[in-house]
């Protein structure tokens, strides 16, 4: 006759005095005390709060970035255990990194039964290496990820429990997309955890990434090594003085107002102790220390070696986006009909998203009648067989700034719909020059916005054919392509747009680094910002780690150039500084009835104007006598 336990089933909200009630039976075999009942320390109370608030609010999805050595698995796997004897006939698995750890869980989950009160048990049908059958109909698989990773993980096995641990050691995404595949989506009791180390960036890095942008249905959450109690040396310990002699540094003092801040909890002198004496006795250096022990989320993936951008930097930049309290992008997405002309023209118009991950197109800031821009544009296919997304990176500029203003990305690969959004943005950021990357279908993106400006020129002129406004017609005139010139060149040869290869590759994207770093180009993007993180160098090639998408970072850096080149100087000649113009236009908005001929209304009448006979423009008028 089967079993059956005492504890039962109950909301969400109810589930946690039940499992601490559960755990406080089990037994474990703990490094610090030995053989013991399980005591949950501080850093797996924050796990089991984290899971709680989750299920509060319906997230079944959740992702737990941690520090090394903080009682996880121990507590995940009571959670394994607890969760198959409550919900009867949960298909659920453990997947390991590797066959050894999978040994080392099972034996663990079976001492966990082994303590368990008799009145405590569901019936227990099978245990093996396999699998763990209950009585109740719940099943508890025992799966390897491997190293090198398995394209047929999850394949014919419907599953609506999972707790899968150190997936950053798992071999790659193959393994995901497989695993996903499997999942139930609307099981009332379903629930999927993924816990890890970071491991660089990598399969799990995106996976963090994707649910930070998606807290409707997954739970990104981070704890780090202050979280271990453990984690100390008291001020008795003659480490202490031997490692607390200094102060703490401005980068401590930084990271310790980081972890306040976002987690609120107070890193105190006993684990500072403890963090130095296992930065200077390890024998790895303190980039691990980062991977291994990072203070906060944004640390966790910072790589050593050969990373492009500044580690700090895009840390700094990413806490700016991240935060709560900063200022939010307007999400739309494009409707595209079988006409140009059916596209709605005004950016008002284009269909608001609700979610961010829903967005095409990201707009921080609208057109400005008397702004100067630049547009870079990254075609999908255009320098990578993989490189499979359109990218368009619209830029604001000033005398001594770059201020990024839109952002269009997509995985579509119709060339006709990038042709038309590119025709849209430039069309309402009026004044602006496009760089393009030619390479692949970028020569026919140019030409297509050619054909599309004499297509609605041509319709102007013909009655019962709806065309742009004429207007629109007029400001798409303003648009210029970059003018490219070889700069070990003596002669006055120019082409247009950009054609990647190893040599300008180089120069491209140390240009853009340089004036990141120098924080003259304000990033506005998170996603930009995170290709940025996989930007790796090596020998003499600058791209996207692996096979990642670098699209954002390239369109970026062809703004950039176009900005450097073309537009800097003379607004740096006509003193258009960030704080100048800035200041003008805030004195303008307080002033909505202002003259025309105020600061900003002069810098239409004249410096804009006037630059259809400056240099830049003469560039043009001289060589070519003409524009697209």
């Amino acid at each position: 006759m089967a079993r059956k336990s005492t504890i039962k089933p109950s909301g969400t909200k109810q589930w946690l005095p039940m499992f601490g009630e559960f755990i406080s039976h089990l037994t474990i075999d703990s490094k610090e005390t030995g053989i013991a009942k399980l005591k949950p320390y501080d850093s797996q109370r924050l796990f089991l709060e984290n899971i709680a608030q989750g299920l509060d609010a319906d997230v079944r999805f959740f992702i737990n970035l941690k520090a090394r050595q903080l009682g996880m698995s121990t507590i995940s796997l009571a959670l394994d255990l607890f969760w198959l004897f409550v919900h009867p006939g949960m298909q659920g698995a453990l997947i390991t990194d590797t066959e050894d750890n999978k040994e080392v869980f099972r034996n663990t989950i079976e001492r966990y039964l082994e303590g368990l009160p008799r009145h405590y048990k569901v019936g227990i049908k099978k245990h093996n290496r396999a699998l763990l059958a209950l009585e109740n109909g719940s099943v508890l698989q025992y799966l390897v990820a491997g190293a090198r990773g398995s394209k047929n993980l999850g394949t014919s096995r419907g599953l609506n429990f999972l707790h899968c641990t150190e997936v950053a050691k798992w071999g790659d995404e193959t393994n995901i997309d497989s695993l996903m595949a499997a999942l139930a989506q609307t099981h009332p009791n379903r629930l999927y955890i993924f816990e890890s180390t970071a491991n660089g960036i990598n399969h799990f890095w995106e996976m963090w990434n994707n649910a930070q942008g998606d807290p409707e249905t997954q739970k990104a959450f981070f704890i780090g090594w202050w979280a271990n109690e453990t984690y100390r040396i008291e001020r008795r310990d003659p480490r202490f003085d031997k490692f607390m002699q200094d102060d703490a540094t401005l980068e401590e003092k930084d990271k310790a107002a980081i972890v306040q801040e976002k987690y609120g909890w107070t890193v105190t002198a006993e684990q500072l102790c403890w963090y130095r004496w296992q930065t200077a006795t390890r024998s790895v250096g303190e980039g691990s220390m980062e991977q291994e022990f990072p203070w906060h989320e944004l640390e966790a993936f910072v790589e050593t070696g050969n990373a492009f951008f500044p580690a700090k930097v895009l840390t700094a930049d990413l806490k700016r986006v991240l935060d709560p309290k900063a200022p939010k992008f307007e999400g739309y997405r494009y409707l595209l009909g079988d006409q140009f002309t059916q596209t709605e023209l005004d950016v008002m118009k284009l269909d608001p998203v609700k979610y961010a991950p829903q967005a095409e197109l990201r707009l921080w800031h609208r057109p400005v009648p008397h702004g100067r821009y630049v547009i870079g544009v990254d075609p999908a296919y255009g320098r990578t067989d993989w490189g499979d997304s359109h990218c368009i990176s619209v830029w604001r500029c000033y005398a001594d700034k770059l201020v990024q203003v839109a952002e269009y990305d997509t995985p579509d690969p119709e060339t006709y719909q990038v042709i038309w959004v590119l025709g849209h943005l430039a069309g309402n950021y009026r004044d602006c020059m496009i760089n393009m990357e030619i390479n692949g279908p970028g020569a026919v993106v140019m030409n297509g916005l050619r054909n599309l400006k004499a297509q609605m020129m041509a319709q102007a002129n013909q009655k019962g054919i709806p065309t742009a406004p004429k207007d629109f017609v007029d400001a798409l005139t303003c648009a210029r392509w970059y003018l490219y010139h070889r700069p070990d060149s003596m002669g006055s040869g120019f082409i247009y747009n950009w054609k990647t290869d190893a040599n300008n590759k180089l120069q491209v994207m140390n240009e853009l680094r340089d004036t990141y770093m120098l924080r003259n180009i304000r990033i506005n993007s998170g996603p930009l910002l995170r290709q940025m993180e996989t930007i790796r160098q090596e020998g003499g090639d600058i791209a996207a780690y692996g096979k990642r998408k670098d699209d954002r970072v390239f369109a970026a850096a062809f703004a950039h150039k176009a900005w450097v080149e073309w537009v800097r100087t003379p607004m740096m000649h006509a003193g258009l500084t960030y704080a100048r113009v800035s200041e003008e236009e805030a004195k303008l908005e307080r002033q909505p009835d202002a003259p025309s001929d105020t600061f900003v209304g002069g810098i239409i009448r004249k410096n804009f104007e006037d630059a259809a006979a400056s240099r830049r423009d003469r560039a043009y008028n001289d060589r070519f006598n003409r524009r697209f």
